[in-house]
C-alpha cells in the first residue's frame, strides 16, 4: 500500500518560485505550519489567489516577502483588522500587485 504521510518538509517542497497557491479565507484554519515552511525554504514571487477572500494566510507570506501578487477580492483579518498589516503596508510600497477578483 501506497504511503500518503509525509513530513511537512517535503510538503513544502512542492512549492516553487513562481507558482500560482489557491487558498481561502479562515482565520481558524489557516495551514501556518507549512506556510511557515514555504518561506523557510525561500520560496518567493507566488500568485496567491484568494477565494472568498483572504486573511492571515495570505498576510503572512505578503510579509514574508514571498509573494508577487493577490488576486483575491478583500485580505482582512476578520473581526480584528479591516485590512492585513502586512498587505496595506506592501500595496502602498508597490512591493505587491493586487488584482481585484469581487
Amino acid at each position: 500500500m501506497l504511503n500518503k504521510f509525509t513530513t511537512i518538509e517535503q510538503a513544502a517542497m512542492a512549492v516553487k518560485s513562481g507558482m500560482q497557491i489557491v487558498m481561502s479565507a479562515n482565520l481558524s484554519r489557516s495551514p501556518m505550519a507549512i506556510l511557515r515552511q514555504i518561506v523557510k525554504q525561500g520560496t518567493e514571487k507566488l500568485r496567491i489567489v484568494g477565494v472568498v477572500g483572504g486573511d492571515l494566510n495570505i498576510d503572512f507570506l505578503v510579509g514574508a516577502n514571498a509573494v508577487a501578487s493577490v488576486d483575491t477580492c478583500s485580505v482582512t483579518m476578520g473581526e480584528f483588522a479591516r485590512t492585513g498589516p502586512n498587505f496595506s503596508r506592501h500595496l502602498l510600497a508597490k512591493r505587491v500587485l493586487s488584482l481585484d477578483n469581487t
